[in-house]
Formats: C-alpha cells, structure tokens, sequence
C-alpha cells in the first residue's frame, strides 16, 4: 500500500503541473476560452475518427530508468510515468475537468472538481495494482480479448468527448 500511495503521489505532481499550466494558459486566453474549447473539441473529433480509419497518431517520450533502486523512489518514478503516459489518453477529460472548474461558480467548488479527478485516478491507480497482483491470469485474458478493438473504443470515445465539448460550449454561446 505504500508503493500505491508513492505512486499516486507521481501521479498528482504531474497532474498538478499539467492544471497548473492549464489555468495560466486560461488566464492568457480567457476571453478566447470559448472558441479555444470548441477548436479542441474539434481537434478530438478529428483525432477520433483518425482512430477509427486504423492511423496511429501518438507522442513519444523517452524517460531514463530510475538508477536507485530505492522501491519508494521507483513507485513514485512509476507512478510520474504513469501519469505522463495516462495524460496522453485521458487529455480530454482532465481538460473537461479544468476548463468546468474554472467555470465553477466559487473556486471551493472547481477545487473540488479537481480533487474528484484526483481520488479517481488515484483510486483507479490502486484497482489496477491490485488487479495486477491477484487476478493477473484473468486480466491478462480480459485485455487480450478488448486489445485488438481498443483503437475502434478510443476512436468513439474521443468523438463523444469532443461533441460533448462542442456542444456545452454552444450552449454558453
């Protein structure tokens, strides 16, 4: 459980740095938030059906393994890489998260949007570890079967979240 918390805590500082850059980016563009919204409600849709004709469009990062072999240093090395890789897929929907909290009526209120984004990483950080440790055979079978479609799942999701975001901001409009 200690590693988990290690792990969680990498997770939060790059997830912190990313709405830290997030809101200084809304700052400069907040009368322009809107149009910046729909455009990356666009660019999610074009990236969705990108998925779903088979192209790959991906980010690569080369990270240097950790040297130390200290086992907290290494969860949380893991749990930073994690959140960088994790942050490639779930982009849209820390962006959902940021863009409603700054639009949260009171700053206690937009706080605890993130804080839930938070829990839920960190709760889905600690589900995978333990998937990991006591039903690896099932798992690995579980994802052999979805892996060949993920590309077609992704594709779809990343279209509805970018209607979704289309949509809410057309009807601030």
């Amino acid at each position: 459980m200690k590693l988990a918390i290690w792990s969680i805590l990498g997770i939060l500082l790059v997830y912190s740095i990313a709405g830290g850059l997030i809101l200084v980016a809304a700052q400069l563009l907040k009368d322009y938030m809107k149009w910046v919204a729909v455009l990356l409600g666009a660019v999610l849709i074009i990236l969705g059906i990108l998925n779903l004709m088979g192209k790959d469009v991906s980010l690569s990062l080369h990270v240097k393994e950790p040297t130390t072999k200290s086992e907290t240093k290494e969860a949380f090395a893991f749990g930073v890489a994690y959140a960088i890789g994790a942050l490639g897929c779930l982009f849209p929907l820390f962006l959902i998260v940021v863009t409603q909290a700054l639009a949260a009526p009171t700053s206690f209120e937009g706080g605890s949007y993130i804080f839930a984004y938070f829990v839920g990483m960190g709760g889905m950080m600690v589900v995978v570890i333990l998937l990991a440790i006591y039903f690896r055979q099932f798992l690995v079978q579980g994802l052999r079967k979805i892996l060949p479609h993920m590309n077609q799942i992704t594709g779809v999701l990343l279209i509805l979240a970018g209607v979704y975001i289309i949509h809410y901001q057309l009807v601030l409009f």
